[in-house]
């Protein structure tokens, strides 16, 4: 027998990003309530570009993202069904004894 297990999220319970930096590691979290396209244009630490590259427009994206995820769990509890997201399961390396 095969078993299958999903893994899924409100909407409603997403708050805010969270982004690390590829190059110094730092993390950087913003409830999905602020501006958080301009936030991320560069590394806060190391100053590196994040979301703004060379002809880009990623930050514009972000943002964009952040305020429909916040405007679909508003309208959520008008909805006549539930809305969640199916998340990827978390892999772990094989651990051998």
């Amino acid at each position: 027998m095969t078993s299958q297990t999903k893994h899924y999220i409100e909407v409603s319970d997403i708050i805010g990003i969270r982004c690390e930096c590829k190059e110094c590691h730092a993390a950087l979290a913003l409830p999905l309530a602020t501006d958080v396209g301009k936030s991320l244009l560069i590394c806060p630490r190391c100053g590196k570009g994040w979301a703004r590259q060379a002809h880009s427009t990623s930050e514009v994206l972000i943002e964009e993202f952040a305020r429909k995820v916040e405007q679909l769990a508003n309208a959520l509890p008008f909805l006549g069904f539930t809305f969640l997201l199916e998340i990827k399961k978390e892999e772990r390396p094989c651990q051998s004894n």
